[in-house]
């Protein structure tokens, strides 16, 4: 009897070490990363059919990408500045896009699918800020812009024209969503508050939320009666919709929550903050799913998906990166995917470091370089601004009279772009210290010959 009960423990011993052996080797493949982008990644969409993903950058582009499995399709230029916010319609028949450039361009995704590298954007048209998120009306014939001019913007996308403005927040507008009926409108701001308006009409009705900081997302699911948001305070709460009733409260850090994902099927939903840490929640019970590291720096986006398991985020660098959300015991990078242009992992000259912060999201320095927002810089001295064949310049600085050397590079910045090349695309970057900039324009010198 002693013998029997000593040899079960020695198999149940064994069997713990093989399961747990197995599930270590399952989660050596537990991060993956993509990359296509030129620049940080600020905002993600799938498809509603799980087919496509599409990526908004720093680096003015979106990518569309094929999800099974992962792979880039096609790239689409069309905006002047960063992009910030990507959606896909309903029926998968359009993908919007948002950025830095107050604009807001529709991409027809039947030619996105004939994989045609010329795909010219219908423009909608402008905010007087940044485009900070977007929304499609559940029939799909109806857009939201929540933008920093303080306004939701409300367009007919038969017309291809905004119908109305909705003004009612103190400051930037962060998030907008329609309702589950089409006839009501959320929205969130730097106020602090969840405002609730009327579709049809534009017609303010209540806050439903009101925070001492700023939301900058939101959820809301009406048939499950609750509101989530994450602040920028850090704080994650989550309330019943139908009354002023709190369910759950999380505020650790004050960190600002930058990202939220609401998978309804599966009853979970994530919360990415500044300084990438994901919060992962079961909306059925509330409890946590999971709370970890997943990278370095912002979590501007992320998205869960079903089919297994996994979650993708995007921050700080130029890649995505995949995490299975169960894995066991869990796999975390000390320093996720290569290391980052901003921050350097070895020791590097002041005139590297100074070109990784202020040039790189949108410059390469070689003849065949990663794309960018910018063109290469590779042979810039002594070149006209404007001409490097292959690259579409702005009308502005085509018609400008500048050549690159070490006074015209020093001089943008110092100035700064909206002075030596007004009417360009180029972000605006000073430098103060006359070092950085003289260490900078001998670093191009010497690496763009």
């Amino acid at each position: 009897m002693r013998l029997s009960k000593i040899f079960q423990n020695k198999i149940k011993i064994i069997f713990i070490v093989l399961i747990s052996f197995f599930l270590l080797n399952q989660s050596l493949n537990a991060i993956e990363q993509y990359t296509a982008h030129g620049g940080p990644v600020k905002g993600l969409a799938v498809s509603s059919d799980n087919k496509l993903m599409a990526s908004a950058s720093f680096d003015y582009s979106v990518v569309v990408w094929d999800l099974n499995p992962i792979k880039e399709k096609l790239t689409l230029i069309g905006h002047d500045a960063a992009v910030n916010t990507v959606k896909f319609s309903p029926d998968n028949s359009r993908l919007v896009s948002g950025g830095d450039d107050n604009q807001v361009l529709l991409w027809p995704l039947d030619k996105i699918s004939k994989n045609n590298e010329e795909i010219e954007p219908i423009r909608l048209g402008n905010h007087r800020g940044k485009v900070a998120d977007l929304d499609f009306s559940k029939d799909g014939k109806f857009l939201l812009t929540a933008s920093w001019d303080g306004t939701v913007g409300v367009w007919d996308l038969s017309q291809r024209k905004k119908i109305m403005s909705l003004r009612g927040h103190k400051g930037p507008v962060y998030s907008a969503k329609y309702s589950e009926d089409n006839k009501h409108i959320y929205s969130s701001g730097s106020d602090g508050e969840i405002k609730l308006w009327k579709a049809e009409s534009g017609e303010y009705v209540r806050p439903l939320i009101k925070n001492g900081w700023g939301i900058s997302k939101f959820e809301i699911d009406e048939k499950e009666n609750f509101i989530a948001y994450g602040a920028t305070d850090g704080q994650i709460q989550i309330s019943e919709f139908t009354k002023d009733k709190l369910i759950l409260k999380i505020k650790e850090d004050r960190v600002p929550i930058l990202s939220m994902y609401y998978l309804k099927k599966e009853n979970m939903i994530s919360f990415g903050n500044a300084k990438g840490r994901m919060i992962i929640l079961d909306t059925k019970n509330w409890s946590l799913v999971r709370d970890f590291n997943a990278v370095n720096g912002p979590i501007w986006d992320n998205i869960l998906f079903p089919k297994d398991s996994s979650l993708i985020v995007a921050g700080l660098d130029d890649f995505l990166t995949r995490w299975e959300i169960f894995d066991f015991p869990p796999k975390f990078l000390e320093r996720p995917g290569p290391a980052r242009r901003f921050n350097p992992a070895i020791e590097v000259s002041n005139g590297e470091k100074q070109f990784a912060r202020k040039c790189s999201v949108c410059h390469t320095l070689v003849k065949n370089g990663k794309k960018r927002a910018g063109p290469t810089l590779y042979k810039v001295f002594g070149r006209e601004a404007g001409t490097l064949e292959g690259y579409k310049y702005s009308n502005a600085l085509i018609k400008s009279d500048i050549i690159w050397n070490e006074e015209t590079i020093n001089r943008l910045f110092d100035e700064g772009p909206d002075k030596v090349t007004p009417g360009t695309k180029m972000p605006i970057q000073r430098m103060k210290k006359i070092q950085d900039r003289n260490d900078l324009v001998m670093f191009l010198k010497e690496a763009t010959k």
